[in-house]
């Protein structure tokens, strides 16, 4: 090797720096040599040396930025070196297919990912695709590209001026074969805006011109116009990126009618798709149109780095297993929390009326929550083998949650994993942005005040309630309902230091919510499948009950479906736990905060409001506990679901804590009771 070049290079940073330099001289050395190896040379040098040393990724990058800013051959070499690479391999798969999901199903394309990782399809020289692999072999690659801020990487690509090099031949064909990757996803993308499940929950598509056609027929003339030099073929092309958005905008209203008339599977995989499809024809058409106008190098620079960000990110996951499976769940979770966000609507009072009806509906569940508690203590007087008694306790939950929800009344415990989907969908749709934070901070708090109503609702009518159940069962019977030795089992059972209280509070809360995605997903299928109409329809129903009759019957289900369903699961969860663990040889069972104040009455009541201090006091914080804990625990769980499904991190939540903190120490009123001013007209 020639000696390194060292005319205006800054001070050494030691071994990383020498190798960096050296394969920077490599390439200067070897102007035709093998560009794979020379730009797989130079990557593995500016590479960290340990795993997550995100630090010394940084020092490393930004040597490199040095020398190539003070050292005009190896920026020279280094972008001929690229296009070598670009021009010697095919680009279509990489600009097309890297990180888009494939028109193959999930257990075809899991069955493909897993054939690849233990028998390795031959890879192929010629393709763009398979070099990424060569270049980016380690696992945490990706990682520490990510560490590096976007500015330096857009910088990265100014210094080197693709444009402007002289091997005009090589930049035309990038040029070419990103025109012939646009036209492979323009032909996908009209393929998909055509398909049934989308022409179902958006049939303004076959009764009007598709956007997706008419997409497809101006790119097809944008890139005949192109490839024969004509100048107003990319001047015309804002046309294009209208048509692009017209698209986007078709998936944004399916995404919408879908919540409406529910969704499947594969609808919601292939909105995903179309929204992925649509996104890269945009980067890629935004790189070609800049490219064709030497008056714009910073956006262009900016274009080709936001793309090859993405697709080199979705190709270093292409073989992945574990990023196969997070799109699934990720895609369930959506199409789940999507219906649960619209039913939690119903379950956050903004204003004093609400407030007061949340209250009023709470207590009305609290009534039958201590009749519930008083036929769950008479049933342990039948004697029944442990698995009967589990099944008849299941019953007895899922029957009276069922007449609750009939009833229109509320059981706070059952709000959490509906607001926090709702609470999601408000993140979601403000993308973090300051000027809406405001309106998140005042759905916070409308969420937070609600679940307290709930909660006292419930308590407040449940506890009073039992201690009079109590008392007139003594009067009648001459006994109360409990014996003095289980009334102060039922207290001691809620002492946070000598109980297992708070892990069957967060085991009650898991079922919670376990809860709302049965719900949601009851929801979704019953709106899916035209519930209503195919109830309606029923010959042997009509012939019973009339055809009026049985389209009530059928709207009524549609309806309350996910409602019903949803708390038959969650009667039938809390009453057997305690049976699976008994199976498992595991301590499991569920304390839930209404039915807990219920057996308290009961308990009081029986031994005449006479215990102990201690007793009373521990059992109170244990049940204000239980209440902490159903709800903390359902509601993080369905806000992380809710915020993972709509690829976001609890990051967006940081403009929103200040704000809420000052909320708090301005009016820390507001957290428990609505103003007097907060009345609809």
């Amino acid at each position: 090797m020639a000696k390194l070049i060292t005319a205006n290079q800054p001070a050494a940073i030691g071994a990383p720096g020498v190798a960096i330099a050296s394969a920077l001289q490599a390439m200067v050395d070897s102007p035709h040599g093998d560009p794979l190896m020379q730009i797989a040379a130079l990557i593995t040098s500016v590479r960290p040396r340990r795993r997550r040393d995100f630090d010394d990724a940084r020092q490393r990058w930004q040597y490199m930025d040095e020398l190539l800013t003070l050292t005009p051959v190896y920026r020279y070499a280094l972008r001929e070196a690229l296009l070598r690479l670009f021009f010697t391999h095919r680009q279509v798969t990489f600009y097309a297919d890297s990180g888009l999901l494939p028109n193959s199903g999930f257990y075809s394309e899991l069955s493909r990912k897993l054939l690849q990782k233990w028998l390795p399809e031959p890879r192929n020289t010629q393709e763009l695709r398979t070099c990424v692999d060569v270049l980016f072999s380690r696992a945490d690659d990706e990682e520490w590209i990510a560490e590096i801020p976007m500015e330096e990487r857009r910088r990265f690509w100014q210094l080197l001026e693709i444009h402007n090099t002289e091997n005009v031949a090589a930049f035309h064909n990038i040029v070419e074969q990103m025109l012939a990757a646009s036209l492979v996803l323009s032909h996908r993308i009209c393929a998909m805006g055509l398909e049934p499940e989308l022409l179902r929950v958006y049939p303004r598509l076959s009764a009007a011109e598709s956007p997706f056609i008419a997409m497809n027929i101006e790119l097809i003339q944008f890139v005949t116009g192109t490839r024969r030099g004509r100048v107003d073929a990319v001047n015309d092309s804002a046309h294009l990126f209208v048509l692009i958005e017209q698209c986007m905008d078709v998936v944004k209203r399916a995404r919408l009618a879908s919540a409406r008339l529910g969704t499947s599977l594969v609808l919601s995989f292939l909105l995903t798709r179309l929204t992925q499809h649509l996104e890269r024809l945009r980067l890629l058409l935004q790189v070609v149109n800049v490219s064709f106008r030497p008056d714009t190098s910073r956006e262009l620079t900016e274009s080709w780095t936001n793309f090859l960000h993405d697709a080199l990110s979705g190709e270093r996951q292409h073989n992945s297993i574990r990023k196969h499976f997070v799109n699934l769940a990720s895609i369930l979770a959506l199409r789940i929390t999507d219906n649960a966000a619209r039913t939690g609507e119903h379950y956050i009072a903004s204003n004093r009326r609400e407030w007061l009806t949340m209250l009023r509906r709470a207590g009305g569940g609290g009534f039958f929550i201590a009749l519930l508690a008083l036929l769950k203590a008479y049933s342990y007087n039948l004697g029944l083998p442990p698995s009967a008694q589990a099944w008849l306790n299941g019953i007895l939950y899922a029957g009276s949650f069922a007449i609750i929800s009939m009833l229109h009344l509320v059981i706070a415990t059952k709000q959490p994993a509906m607001t926090a989907a709702t609470l999601a969908s408000n993140i979601s749709q403000t993308h973090g942005r300051l000027r809406e934070v405001e309106e998140i901070v005042d759905l916070m708090v409308d969420t937070g005040r609600s679940q307290l109503a709930a909660i006292a609702g419930n308590i407040m009518v449940a506890f009073p309630v039992a201690v009079l159940i109590d008392i007139a069962l003594e009067i009648h019977s001459g006994g109360p309902l409990l014996t003095p030795k289980q009334a102060l089992y039922l207290l001691q059972d809620l002492d946070p230091l000598h109980s297992r209280v708070i892990l069957h509070a967060a085991i009650a809360g898991i079922w919670l919510f376990a809860t709302g995605l049965v719900s949601g997903h009851l929801d979704n299928r019953a709106a899916c499948l035209q519930l209503d109409k195919r109830v309606a329809q029923l010959p042997w129903l009509v012939a019973i009950v009339g055809q009026r009759r049985a389209t009530t019957a059928g709207k009524y289900l549609l309806n309350n479906a996910g409602a019903l369903g949803g708390n038959m699961f969650l009667g039938l969860m809390l009453g057997l736990t305690p049976m699976f663990g008994a199976i498992l040889g595991l301590p499991l069972d569920i304390r839930h905060v209404a039915l807990s104040s219920a057996n308290v009455g009961y308990a009081l009541s029986t031994m005449n409001f006479t215990v102990s201090a201690w007793t009373l006091l521990s059992a109170l914080i244990g049940l204000a506990l239980v209440g902490l804990i159903n709800l903390g625990v359902s509601f993080a769980l369905a806000l992380a679901m809710a915020m993972r499904s709509r690829q976001m991190s609890f990051w967006h939540l940081a403009p929103v804590l200040p704000r809420l903190w000052q909320r708090w120490r301005q009016h820390p009123r507001s957290f428990f009771l609505p103003s007097r001013d907060e009345v609809v007209p």
